[in-house]
């Protein structure tokens, strides 16, 4: 029978693992200083639980995932961008690698939630890389409006673990004009991106623009991810107790 100390350190050790977080429930523009999992990003969309990894000490991503994906300029990005500096200007940088991890270090620059919850064809809805889940080559997945081109590569971080992404515009982009400013000391304000100054060709049809739904608050009642993660080790901890007394 395990004792109540070692009964705390595994009901800690759960809680501690247990990080599930909606995208959707962060505001527009947030910076985003965590990781998440490859799988999550390749899969999830907006308003799936997600879960988060702090960042290593050489500030690079723990292997398997990443910290989004450095800002593609001019098009309409994944949902999480990177490598915004003060100025405007997009720098990632990586040196080190497996080899040598010691020595490795990233500066990703400040990377922010980028929620756009483009319609997918099949009126499901796009996913937190920027594509949709039949998205699997250029041109593929979202409304014939919608023009999706997919990269694979890299993930930004030492592992060199494969990912992909997609960047997406409006195949009328001519008549459409450019969104955003051409000026790039606009693009962030107060802490946040404002992805509606960003220079780009012009967005697909319901992207969000900018003010997508979930403004980093909620008024549901529902129980969170790490709630009910709590809660039920809550109850196993209760019943282990109960068990040592009798």
């Amino acid at each position: 029978m395990a004792s109540l100390p070692a009964l705390s350190l595994l009901f800690a050790a759960v809680v501690v693992g247990t990080s599930a977080v909606k995208i959707a429930d962060m505001d527009q523009g947030a910076e985003f200083t965590k990781c998440l999992n490859i799988s999550d990003w390749q899969t999830k969309t907006l308003a799936d639980d997600i879960t988060l990894y702090d960042r290593l000490a050489n500030g690079c991503c723990p292997k398997g995932s990443l910290p989004g994906h450095s800002f593609y300029t001019g098009y309409q990005n994944p949902q999480i961008v990177c490598g915004f500096k003060a100025d405007g200007s997009i720098e990632v940088i990586i040196t080190g690698s497996i080899n040598n991890y010691n020595a490795a270090k990233c500066e990703y620059n400040k990377c922010y939630v980028d929620k756009q919850n483009l319609a997918c064809a099949d009126d499901s809805k796009q996913l937190l890389n920027g594509c949709c889940a039949k998205t699997t080559k250029a041109n593929t997945g979202f409304p014939a409006a919608c023009i999706p081109t997919v990269h694979r590569s890299a993930s930004t971080g030492i592992n060199f673990d494969r990912m992909t992404y997609c960047t997406t515009y409006h195949k009328d982009f001519v008549t459409k004009g450019r969104a955003g400013t051409k000026e790039k000391d606009d693009d962030q304000a107060g802490g946040k991106l404002v992805p509606a100054n960003i220079d780009t060709y012009a967005a697909c049809d319901s992207s969000a623009g900018g003010s997508a739904s979930g403004s980093g608050t909620t008024t549901s009642a529902k129980t969170s991810g790490v709630d009910r993660a709590v809660l039920s080790v809550m109850g196993i901890f209760a019943i282990a107790i109960a068990r040592t007394m009798h």
